[in-house]
């Protein structure tokens, strides 16, 4: 929740309009199930609406990097719910050292390897205190891969050689995710 305050803060003074937290109708802001929670934000100067999962811890220390987080989201224009054709994944790291200026990241899905189009930022400092560097991946989903997630056994991202197994309550929350996203009309 504190990212989304910090994005709201940040979209305020960039002069952006109010970006208002809405419920999504039939996709609840919290699910009683932990840690679960879906975020719905409407920018009215765009007119559109974005769907997102909170950020989900998906490991913590792991080769150099210090921990990896995801936050699927979808958008759609206006404030009525439309099934969404892409997801963009976004995957958020801590990584002791260098950022590598080529990075190889795929999804293996219960044995298939997909690759996916990205679009790849850094965080400076993400930790306080810290010479860590951050990074954003945004990974261009398309809706029938997400489905395939969601039914998934076993999901592993890669990153060249470091491997991240998504456990099962990271399934249970994509799925409670996708099961959100397919319930609207």
């Amino acid at each position: 929740m504190l990212l989304t305050k910090s994005l709201l803060t940040v979209s305020l003074l960039a002069g952006a309009s109010f970006i208002q937290v809405l419920g999504l109708p039939g996709v609840p802001r919290e699910s009683p199930q932990a840690n679960l929670e879906i975020e719905s934000l409407y920018d009215e100067v765009k007119d559109k609406t974005t769907v997102r999962l909170a950020p989900v811890q998906i490991s913590g220390d792991n080769g150099k990097y210090r921990s990896l987080q995801m936050a699927p989201a979808f958008t759609y224009p206006g404030k009525e719910p439309r099934m969404p054709e892409i997801i963009d994944f976004e995957l958020r790291t801590v990584v002791r050292g260098r950022l590598d200026t080529d990075l190889y990241v795929v999804f293996v899905i219960d044995g298939e390897k997909v690759f996916l189009s990205s679009n790849r930022s850094a965080i400076k400092r993400p930790v306080p205190g810290r010479v860590w560097l951050g990074e954003r991946l945004v990974f261009r989903m398309p809706y029938e891969t997400f489905v395939k997630v969601t039914k998934a056994k076993a999901l592993e991202i890669r990153f060249d050689e470091v491997r991240f197994a998504l456990s099962e309550e990271n399934l249970r929350m994509l799925r409670e995710f996708g099961s959100n996203i397919s319930s609207i009309p």
